[in-house]
C-alpha cells in the first residue's frame, strides 16, 4: 500500500514539472516571435516640454538630456495630420529645442517623439498651447480716458478708466509732442489711475494704444488701434462778460458783490447775491458770454475760502451757442464744501459759447456767492 502511493506521488510531481516545462517552451516561442527583429530599443524622450502662445505661432521649448543619440525630433499636431521634423545634433551636456510654428489661431494637442539614427523612436510626449489672431484682436479694446487737462506749467494730467483686465491688458502707451517739439512716449501700467505728460506742447493731440498679453506663456504683445485724444487748456478769460441774476452792489465790497469777480482769476474776490436791499430765493444762477465757441470738457469752480459751507450745493451746468437759444443741461452736479478749486468734467465735450451754472439750493439760503469760474477746452475753429 505503501509502495503504491509513492508510485502516485511520483506521478503527480513528473507531471507537474512536466507542464511546466511545457508552458515555458510554449512562453519562450511567443517572446522569440515577439523579438524576431531583436529587442525593442526606445530613445530618450525630450524633457520639460513647454508651449508658448504667440500671435498666429507657437515656440515649443524642450531640454534632449540624457540619451546622447538622439538624432532628429519630430512634432505632430491636428490629430498627427500635420507634423514637423527637427535635426538634432547633441553636444555632451543638456541641448535645448527651441522652435517656432506659425499656426492659425485655435488650440493645438502636440506629440512629441525624439529618433536615433536607426530609426527607433521615444515614448510620446503630450503638450498643449494655443495661437492667438483675428478673432482675439477683435476682443481687445482701448482703456477709456476720463479728462485730459493742462496745468499752467503745460503738464497734462491724464485720468484713465478702469478697465476689464481679464483679456490680458497691462499696460497704455501715449504718444505726445512736447513743446520742444521731439516726440515723447509714456507707458501707463493697467492699475495707474492717473498719469502725466510733461511739458506738453499747446494745440496737439495724442494717441494712445492698450496692450494686451493673453495668458502668462504668451511671447508676443498685442496692442489696439491707436486712438488720438484732445487736451483741455484753460480758457482765456479776459475778454469774458459775466453776469447774474441777481448781486450785491454793496454790502460785500470791496472784496465780494459782482458777477465779474469770479473771472478775475483771484479766490479772494467773490460774487454774492443781493442782501442790503432785498433778497431773492433759489434757485440763482451765474451765466458767461465766452466770445468764442468752445468745445468745453471741464468747468472749475472755487468756493469762497471762508463760507464753503454756506455756498450752493446742487446745480446744473448749461451751454448755448446764441442768446436766441434755449439753455441745454449737460449734467447735475453737487458742489462739496471743500477749499480750492474743483473740476467738474462735462461729457462728449459739447460745443457752447455761453455757459451758466444754475444753482438748485444751498447751505445758507438765499444766499449763495462763488469765488472762481473756468472752463478748460479748446476753441471751435
Amino acid at each position: 500500500m505503501k509502495k503504491n502511493m509513492n508510485n502516485i506521488i511520483s506521478w503527480v510531481c513528473t507531471g507537474f514539472i512536466l507542464s511546466i516545462f511545457i508552458v515555458s517552451c510554449s512562453s519562450m516561442d511567443d517572446y522569440k516571435d515577439f523579438t524576431k527583429g531583436g529587442e525593442i530599443s526606445y530613445t530618450g524622450k525630450i524633457d520639460s516640454v513647454t508651449v508658448f502662445s504667440g500671435d498666429e505661432r507657437v515656440l515649443i521649448e524642450g531640454l534632449f538630456m540624457s540619451d546622447p543619440k538622439i538624432a532628429n525630433c519630430r512634432i505632430y499636431w491636428n490629430n498627427d495630420h500635420d507634423s514637423l521634423n527637427i535635426p538634432v545634433i547633441r553636444t555632451e551636456g543638456i541641448d535645448t529645442l527651441k522652435k517656432f510654428i506659425p499656426l492659425p489661431e485655435n488650440l493645438y494637442n502636440f506629440k512629441i517623439y525624439t529618433y536615433d539614427a536607426l530609426g527607433n523612436k521615444s515614448v510620446a510626449v503630450y503638450a498643449t498651447g494655443r495661437s492667438y489672431g483675428t478673432s482675439y484682436k477683435a476682443s481687445i479694446n482701448n482703456r477709456l480716458i476720463i479728462s485730459a487737462i493742462a496745468d499752467a506749467n503745460n503738464d497734462v494730467t491724464v485720468g484713465w478708466r478702469d478697465i476689464d483686465k481679464t483679456l490680458g491688458a497691462f499696460a497704455t502707451d501715449v504718444s505726445y509732442m512736447d513743446n520742444a517739439n521731439k516726440q515723447q512716449k509714456v507707458r501707463v501700467d493697467i492699475d495707474v489711475s492717473t498719469s502725466v505728460l510733461k511739458n506738453y506742447k499747446k494745440g496737439t493731440t495724442f494717441s494712445y494704444q492698450t496692450l494686451y498679453r493673453p495668458d502668462t506663456l504668451c511671447i508676443d504683445t498685442f496692442h489696439t488701434v491707436a486712438q488720438t485724444h484732445s487736451t483741455a487748456f484753460k480758457i482765456d478769460k479776459s475778454t469774458w462778460i459775466a453776469t447774474a441774476d441777481t448781486y450785491e452792489l454793496t454790502g460785500q465790497m470791496p472784496n465780494g458783490g459782482p458777477p465779474s469777480f469770479t473771472i478775475d482769476d483771484d479766490p479772494n474776490t467773490y460774487w454774492h447775491t443781493a442782501h442790503t436791499t432785498g433778497t431773492t430765493p433759489y434757485p440763482h444762477w451765474l451765466a458767461y458770454d465766452m466770445g468764442k465757441e468752445v468745445a468745453v470738457d471741464v468747468v472749475e469752480l472755487t468756493s469762497r475760502y471762508n463760507y464753503i459751507n454756506a455756498d450752493f450745493k446742487d446745480f446744473l451746468i448749461e451751454g448755448r451757442n446764441s442768446l436766441d437759444e434755449e439753455w441745454t443741461s449737460y449734467g447735475s452736479y453737487t458742489l462739496p464744501d471743500i477749499l480750492g478749486p474743483q473740476q467738474f468734467l462735462i461729457p462728449d465735450s459739447p460745443k457752447m459759447r455761453y455757459v451758466r451754472i444754475y444753482m438748485l439750493n444751498g447751505g445758507s439760503p438765499p444766499h449763495s456767492h462763488l469765488a472762481e469760474f473756468s472752463v478748460y477746452g479748446n476753441y471751435v475753429n
